[in-house]
């Protein structure tokens, strides 16, 4: 989804792919590499540098990742560096912070939407006439 050159036969692609099943419900905080996809419940911080987080169960506590595909729901704060995808089934209660965002027809956030820092351009003024 990320890469358009990497073929989906390609078994690299699952590398690092960790996955927390609904039965699962996890206290503290998750750093991981690849991909983690959770149906089940975590509470505490789910950070990670690169890769993605596949989300369907719940998240209750802070998301720091590259990219993120959320289908469920998450009670804090978001941030997201490279892309997020908000599927329509996506509830956020919480600041999202973003780079790039995608979200889909039923997708819901309680809370702030906010881009990431970009140079702000300057505004000129007209002379008043």
């Amino acid at each position: 989804m990320f890469n358009p050159k990497q073929k989906k036969t390609d078994l690299s692609a699952y590398k690092d792919h960790s996955f927390i099943s609904k039965q699962a419900r996890i206290q503290g905080d998750i750093h991981f590499h690849g991909a983690l996809h959770v149906e089940g419940r975590i509470e505490g911080q789910v950070i990670a540098k690169d890769g993605c987080l596949h989300l369907h169960g719940e998240i209750v506590g802070d998301i720091d990742v590259a990219n993120a595909v959320i289908n469920g729901v998450v009670r804090g704060n978001l941030t997201c560096h490279e892309h997020l995808e908000l599927a329509s089934e996506a509830q956020i209660f919480g600041t999202v912070n973003y780079n790039s965002l995608e979200m889909m027809l039923g997708g819901q956030v309680t809370g702030l939407l906010q881009p990431m820092s970009k140079p702000v351009l300057s505004v000129v003024k007209e002379p008043a006439a």
